[in-house]
This record gives C-alpha cells, sequence and structure tokens, in this order.
C-alpha cells in the first residue's frame, strides 16, 4: 500500500466525531461490519486473480459488487451519524468511485479499509 494511503488513514481517525469524554463516536463494530463486506469481495477478487493470474481488470460482476459497496456504505452512514461522519472524513465514496475495474486499485482501497480499522483500535476506538 502506498504510504500516502497509510498516512490518509493514520490521519482520519483522530479527526473523527468524539462524545463528551473524548472517545471516538464511531464503534468497531460499525466499521467492521464494512471491512466484512470489502473481506468477502476480496476473497472473490484472489479468486478471480487465481484462475487469470494476467488479467489486470475485473470482470464486470466483481466491479459491479465493488460499486454496490457504495450503497452498503450510504445505508450504514445514513442510519448513524458517527458512520457519517467516518465516510465522509475517509471520503470512502470518492476511493471507491475510483476503482472503477482496475484490480490493483480496489487491492490498495481494501488495504487502505485495513489501515482504517487498525488505527481505529489503535487511538482507542472502542468496541
Amino acid at each position: 500500500m502506498s504510504t500516502n494511503l497509510v498516512d490518509k488513514a493514520q490521519s482520519v481517525i483522530p479527526s473523527l466525531m468524539q462524545d463528551n469524554r473524548g472517545d471516538i463516536k464511531l464503534k468497531a463494530n460499525q466499521i467492521r461490519k464494512f471491512l466484512s463486506a470489502v473481506t468477502t469481495l476480496t476473497n472473490k477478487v484472489n479468486r478471480y486473480k487465481m484462475k487469470h493470474p494476467h488479467e489486470k481488470t475485473l470482470p464486470d460482476d466483481l466491479a459491479a459488487q465493488v460499486q454496490y459497496l457504495r450503497v452498503k456504505m450510504a445505508y450504514q452512514a445514513g442510519r448513524d451519524k458517527a458512520v457519517k461522519d467516518f465516510v465522509e472524513k475517509a471520503q470512502l465514496d470518492a476511493v471507491i468511485c475510483g476503482i472503477k475495474n482496475s484490480i490493483e486499485t480496489y487491492e490498495k482501497f481494501a488495504r487502505y479499509m485495513e489501515a482504517l480499522v487498525a488505527y481505529h483500535k489503535y487511538y482507542g476506538g472502542k468496541d
């Protein structure tokens, strides 16, 4: 993963909304729901790569599933202000839109999500 995405992930988490005690409002289970969907899709991408090792682009069905992550994200963000704050500050919609059908770009996005979860824990995000 590029250090730019690591740095971006590291800067997003401390900027999230905090409660009156100074704790990050976003809970780990809220971010894990989305990471779970990303992990499931990553497994599908990895299986595709094993069958098509020289392919650089996602097939249409996987590219559509990548874009469907935006729907899941919007639903979760609409249900909770802390999730919306996270989605906006992490610029997840723009990042997902930028994937298009690129396997490499998708893999960077998946690592970015992992970094966001890791820094959430590092900065004291609660379960």
